[in-house]
């Protein structure tokens, strides 16, 4: 059974880059849906002459979105770690928190944090874990996208056996239909440089990259700095863990790929943006942590002007109020005005970069979960200024019409 489904604004989605006409708001569209798949999106007009009176509805009809970076696992530490004071500082009282962790607090966490994805029209994630604890909720949530499971080792012994032993968890979890789940790295300065070098090499992956200015340190003059402070601090030792470079990007510029994941990439001169657009790689923005960890936001016009893949994530509830994307996107158009919101949604739409293609676009024959904004009763000039400024900022609930399912079906 057809169902249409008709509203003042549909917005068709695009992914970053695509030609501005790819995704331009249609005023009084609508788009056809049968189960969860979309068989048409246009005017009203040439949708219902094709399959019958549409259903009016008082909203902005859009695509699900994405969240690229998270840490589902973490979410029970909200409002556990004061931040600050920089990256290296908050990662110690991170540390010092998490011990105080009481059993069962972290899935009952997951569990609510799913659903409030939900809510925020979240169909995809790139959620980074330790546990793969987080499979499980994110699939009663009817979310898809890519789980990174994180290899640490200081030295090339433990990597080796950090790594072993996650193959064996990630063979054992069987992960549902929609979710993939790929070996990663974290950051430069958590894992030895052979092992994080293998990590990229071997697929895809997501890495914490030029976060905090202590990495540009770390890398490039020698000196552990900040970092060499905060391992002492937990006991560590940081011989084996040297990686070099000009800078964090510098340092694995040959790895990168257009398959991973380069996360918060803050601390970026114009030479490192220059060979991240040459790497192909997606730069993952996650400014509300950024801001609230170290007081600084990524370089968004120097980004886009280089024709960089971008996406959005929030990070963890640890460092971000919230799990929702639009109000990622809300900051970023506050603190950059000359960035347009209509060139801002699309970074909440880069379903791609996490292996669900299918997500961030109305496409004929594809389900990607489709939304309705509730406009209670505004009427936008337009509706993409709206939906990341007055929806996404207050980060009002998204009501469901479809839900995103990657199947057999392809766009046609």
């Amino acid at each position: 059974m057809i169902r249409v489904v008709a509203a003042p604004w549909v917005l068709p989605g695009a992914a970053p880059g695509a030609p501005a006409a790819a995704g331009r708001a249609l005023a009084d569209g609508a788009v056809a849906l049968e189960g969860d798949t979309v068989r048409a999106v246009g005017p009203r007009a040439e949708v219902e002459a094709r399959f019958g009176r549409a259903e009016p509805l008082d909203a902005v009809l859009l695509p699900a979105l994405v969240n690229a970076h998270l840490h589902l696992e973490l979410s029970h530490m909200k409002g556990w770690v004061a931040g600050g004071e920089g990256l290296p500082a908050w990662i110690q009282l991170f540390v010092a928190a998490r011990r105080r962790t009481r059993e069962g607090e972290p899935e009952e966490a997951m569990g609510m944090a799913a659903e409030d994805l939900a809510r925020a029209g979240v169909a995809a994630v790139g959620d980074v874990t330790n546990t793969l604890d987080s499979l499980r909720p994110l699939a009663a949530a009817g979310i898809g996208g890519t789980i990174f499971h994180e290899v640490f080792g200081f030295t090339p012994g433990r990597f080796e056996e950090a790594r072993a032993a996650a193959r064996q968890a990630r063979e054992a979890a069987a992960p549902p239909p929609g979710l993939r789940v790929v070996e990663s790295p974290h950051a430069i300065y958590s894992t030895n440089a052979e092992g994080l070098r293998a990590l990229l090499r071997a697929g895809p992956g997501s890495l914490h990259l030029a976060e905090d200015p202590a990495e540009r340190a770390f890398c490039s003059t020698g000196s552990a700095g900040a970092f060499g402070r905060m391992y002492a601090s937990l006991g560590a030792e940081l011989h084996a863990l040297r990686i070099t470079g000009r800078s964090p990007v510098d340092a694995v510029k040959d790895e990168l790929r257009p398959h991973h994941l380069a996360v918060h990439c803050v601390d970026l001169d114009d030479e490192d943006v220059r060979v991240l657009a040459a790497t192909g790689a997606t730069v993952v923005l996650c400014p509300r942590s950024n801001r609230y960890i170290l007081g600084a936001l990524p370089r968004l016009e120097a980004l886009l002007a280089a024709g960089i893949p971008l996406a959005v994530g929030t990070d963890s509830l640890a460092s971000s109020p919230s799990l929702a994307p639009l109000a990622e996107l809300a900051l970023l158009r506050r603190e950059v005005p000359a960035v347009p919101a209509a060139r801002l949604l699309p970074l909440a739409w880069n379903g791609a970069a996490l292996g669900a293609p299918h997500v961030g676009r109305l496409a004929p024959g594809a389900a990607p979960g489709v939304l309705a904004a509730p406009l209670e009763g505004a009427r936008p000039a337009d509706p993409a200024e709206w939906l990341v400024s007055t929806f996404g900022a207050e980060e009002r609930p998204f009501t469901w019409l479809a839900r995103q399912r990657p199947g057999p079906e392809r766009p046609e």
